[in-house]
Formats: C-alpha cells, sequence, structure tokens
C-alpha cells in the first residue's frame, strides 16, 4: 500500500482521511501527517496515524500527497518539498485558485498533480467535489483520487478550466443554500412559528427536496410543476419569485463568485 501524505491537517485533511479511514480506502498505517501545530498531531499519533516531524521527511516518505494548507503559504510550502520529493510522487491539492500549472512550476516541472476543489460538506460525508486531472497522471491514480472523494461525497471529473464555475456551482454554494435557508426559517418566525420549529422544518425540506432530485426519474421542471397547483400557494409564490426576477439575481451571485475565483487564479 502507497504511503498518502498530507501537509497541513485542517478540516479538508479531516474530512478526507476520515472518508478514506472510514470506507477502508486506506488505513491510519499508510497516512503520514504533518503539521507547524503539533498539537492537531497527537490524537492522530494515538490512533495508528503517521507523523513526519518536517516537511521535508514528509515529502521523502509519501507516494501521494495532498497539499492541505492555505493558499497564502503554498509557496513556501513549495519551496520546502521541492529538493524533496520523488519523481514519480502524485501530488493532489485542493488549494483555491491556484492552477496546476503554477504548482508544476513551483516543483520544477514534469510533476504528476491532481486539482480538487471540493466543498465544506465533505467534513459532513455529504461534499461534492470537482476533479481536474493533470498531464502525466495514470488512470489507477486517477481512480484512487476519485475514490478517495467519492467516499466523502459525490465527484466529477472536469477540464481544469471548469474550475473556476464549480467555485460558483459548488465551493460557494452551501454558503448561498444556507442564506436562503436561513431567510425561509426567519419567515417562518415572522409568522408566528418558533426557530426551533421553523428551523427543523426548512432544514427536512432541504434534505427531502435533494433527495426527490437525486432519486426522482422527472426532470426539475416536471418536479416543480408537481409541488405548484394550478391557482395555488405554490405558485403564488413562484409568480413573486419571477416578478423579482429570481432567476437573473441567481446568475448574478454565481456570476461574481466565478469572476472572483478567477480573479484570484491570475
Amino acid at each position: 500500500m502507497k504511503k498518502v501524505g498530507f501537509i497541513g491537517v485542517g478540516n479538508i485533511a479531516n474530512a478526507i482521511i476520515s472518508g478514506a479511514v472510514k470506507s477502508k480506502i486506506l488505513s491510519p498505517q499508510n497516512i503520514i501527517l504533518y503539521d507547524v501545530n503539533e498539537q492537531k498531531l497527537l490524537n492522530f499519533a494515538k490512533n495508528g496515524y503517521l507523523i513526519a516531524k518536517t516537511p521535508e521527511e514528509l515529502a521523502v516518505l509519501s507516494d501521494i500527497l495532498f497539499l492541505t494548507v492555505k493558499p497564502q503559504i503554498l509557496p513556501t510550502v513549495l519551496e520546502d518539498l521541492k529538493p524533496h520529493l520523488k519523481d514519480d510522487t502524485l501530488i493532489i491539492s485542493p488549494v483555491a485558485g491556484v492552477k496546476i500549472e503554477k504548482i508544476n512550476s513551483a516543483l520544477g516541472g514534469n510533476k504528476k498533480i491532481i486539482r480538487v476543489m471540493p466543498n465544506t460538506p465533505l467534513m459532513y460525508s455529504a461534499g461534492a467535489t470537482a476533479i481536474s486531472i493533470g498531464k502525466g497522471v495514470t488512470d489507477a491514480e486517477k481512480d484512487f483520487c476519485q475514490s478517495l472523494f467519492s467516499a466523502s461525497g459525490v465527484t466529477a471529473v472536469l477540464p481544469e478550466e471548469q474550475i473556476d464555475a464549480v467555485t460558483g456551482i459548488s465551493g460557494s454554494s452551501p454558503a448561498f443554500f444556507m442564506r436562503f435557508a436561513r431567510e425561509i426559517i426567519n419567515e417562518g418566525v415572522n409568522q408566528g412559528i418558533s426557530y426551533e420549529n421553523a428551523e427543523k422544518l426548512v432544514l427536512g425540506t432541504m434534505l427531502g427536496t435533494a433527495k426527490m432530485m437525486l432519486l426522482s426519474e422527472n426532470s426539475i421542471d416536471e418536479l416543480i410543476k408537481a409541488v405548484a397547483s394550478p391557482g395555488g400557494t405554490t405558485e403564488a409564490g413562484l409568480n413573486k419569485m419571477d416578478e423579482l426576477d429570481f432567476n437573473g439575481s441567481v446568475s448574478k451571485v454565481i456570476s461574481s463568485a466565478v469572476d472572483r475565483s478567477k480573479e484570484l487564479s491570475k
């Protein structure tokens, strides 16, 4: 079994590791961790995970290496890793806004790199991850990466030029869904329902609607039509959405996130 290293043990690393171990894709004995905050590593060490003392040691020992660090410290991390990486090490990067070409150049070129864009629900084994495959990556390595993230949600393999769009539709959208849900809950409170009951009903409805859309053979438009009886309450709400240009507003929200992702990638 290959050794899989993580440089940085924050929320995303924890989510990936948890999903991989629970699904038995990896075992703690095959995972090597390094973090500047040694306190983060104590529980991992107690549970059989391997701990690297330095980034250099992590690079030497890892066959597959996750760059689970913040964008602002990535250049320093890559500089530390560069002299010690094995020629055939697979690099997997969830670092937002940093293209494969930039990572490859910083590491001296000719590296096998996969760029991933997971979202925060990954921490609850319900994530959505876009995967872009760099040059030289084998089918087996691509399949391994996809199985790793599939253990904590759904995956889609996309060209890297579509990653900015992914930022809008799945990377940032959990916050958009949450804000919409919050306002429905607040309006429930305005209508006299307790916050606790409004939250319970709205979140249950969100979960059920997602399952309905995933499992039904009908299109989204057909499902909307099935809920909206002519002259009924749902139709009244949908008509108000049209009056307020809801579709256009959503398009502008997503486009603003995509545009910002493009700016950060430059």
